[in-house]
């Protein structure tokens, strides 16, 4: 089976899916988006690759711009016929695409229509429920129609998909609700993971942190994308409030506003810095005494926050301000690895901040807590298993889905609904 795996993103842990699947016996074109700025995983060609592994990254006339609506979604568009006329050239079997906007999943489900090809919509993000949220910030109606098109757009490349797999429970719930009106029966929920092989334990003050952060002082490290969903005032606020230094490893518009307002502000303790490499990230997040994460309550459940799953690969407690029913908060919280605050809730948030610093005895047991989970819950053998059933399913080739997929031993709910 050939498959053409596309992360529009580029993420850590879809990479690191692509390769182990190509150790289970499929071809596979690794794509993604080499403008989109958002941190990075081993998404180019290494050395020692599995020979059936093909990463290809895929660029656009000029820089890509997130914060323009209309130049984004015309860039979008551009993205979306390059990344169409690879999937023809290439003619995979069975193509799988997460973190794309719909105009793009539309191109790829078109292409394999050409081809008799199957397509798998990989769900990491309900987009017709946040391009609502976002616009209706700004206008209430205008947010309301738009939303209500994108949502027959999307709803339509759900049915159409020849599979669908979703990352949380509650996205099937509100894809089977009555705004949505879908049949979940055959949608599978497969949770996000970080790659725990690339996330070593390494002592708090290592090479990188003594050439990188400040010595001798309590360190809360925020690291990631700080985007529309996200409050950056937090940030702002915990340097405010807390003898400590709050490092923000980001890029974008959200970055320059944290750098300017504490500029402005005086606030010597607040430290923005580029994303680190994903070779760095674990000397990075090693130097941390508390790891931040942030979503706004309007982002719901819709958004899983993947630098919660590093924070647990990386044995640190975390300090949340997310909603309650959102997965990333119900894990930490289930698995003591870490304090959740709901958004808005600024003086929790910053009583449990300093909980945490003036315990360190409580940051060692939750940062232990998230570890044991992450080893647990982050088996790529398992998690690639459960896809490569989920993809031979799909494929319209026979001889790929009549070839051995696992050992029985890894079978017990692999690939079923939940």
């Amino acid at each position: 089976m050939k498959l053409l795996l596309h992360d529009y993103s580029g993420h850590a842990f879809t990479a690191q899916l692509g390769r182990a699947l190509a150790c289970r016996g499929i071809e596979v074109v690794y794509a993604s988006f080499e403008g989109f700025a958002t941190p990075k995983g081993r998404v180019a060609g290494m050395v020692g690759d599995p020979a059936s592994f093909r990463a290809v990254q895929i660029g656009i006339s000029e820089e890509f711009d997130k914060d323009n609506l209309l130049k984004r979604h015309r860039q979008q568009l551009e993205y979306a016929r390059r990344i169409r006329a690879l999937v023809l050239a290439e003619r995979p079997d069975v193509v799988l695409s997460a973190n794309a906007p719909i105009e793009v999943q539309e191109h790829l489900l078109t292409a394999c229509r050409t081809l008799g090809a199957a397509f798998v919509f990989w769900v990491q993000d309900i987009h017709a429920e946040a391009i609502e949220r976002i616009i209706g910030k700004k206008n209430d109606v205008l947010g309301r129609l738009v939303g209500a098109y994108y949502r027959r757009k999307e709803a339509r490349v759900l049915r159409d998909s020849d599979g669908v797999v979703v990352i949380a429970e509650a996205f099937r719930d509100v894809l089977a609700g009555p705004r949505w009106g879908l049949d979940v029966s055959h949608m599978v929920v497969i949770e996000n993971w970080a790659n725990i092989a690339d996330m070593p334990s390494l002592p708090r003050d290592n090479v990188w942190v003594q050439e990188n952060m400040r010595e001798g002082r309590h360190r809360v490290v925020y690291s990631g994308t700080l985007a529309r969903k996200h409050n950056p005032g937090l940030l702002l606020e915990l340097a405010r409030k807390l003898d400590a230094d709050v490092y923000l490893f980001s890029q974008g518009s959200g970055a320059d506003l944290v750098r300017d307002a504490a500029s402005a502000e005086g606030l010597d303790n607040v430290i923005v810095r580029p994303w680190v490499s994903v070779e760095d990230l674990p000397s990075m997040l090693a130097g941390a005494d508390i790891a931040l994460a942030i979503i706004e309550a309007d982002a719901g459940v819709f958004s899983v926050p993947s630098k919660v799953l590093s924070y647990l690969a990386a044995g640190q407690p975390i300090l949340a301000s997310i909603p309650e029913q959102n997965l990333a908060a119900v894990t930490v919280a289930r698995e003591g690895a870490g304090l959740v605050a709901a958004p808005g809730d600024i003086e929790a948030l910053v009583q449990y901040a300093r909980a945490l610093l003036e315990q360190p005895e409580l940051r060692a047991r939750m940062g232990r807590a998230g570890r044991a989970y992450a080893e647990k819950a982050f088996d790529i053998d398992l998690i690639s298993a459960r896809f490569e059933l989920i993809l031979r399913n799909a494929s319209p080739t026979p001889q790929a889905k009549t070839a051995p997929i696992f050992s029985p031993q890894d079978s017990a709910g692999v690939g079923e609904p939940v």
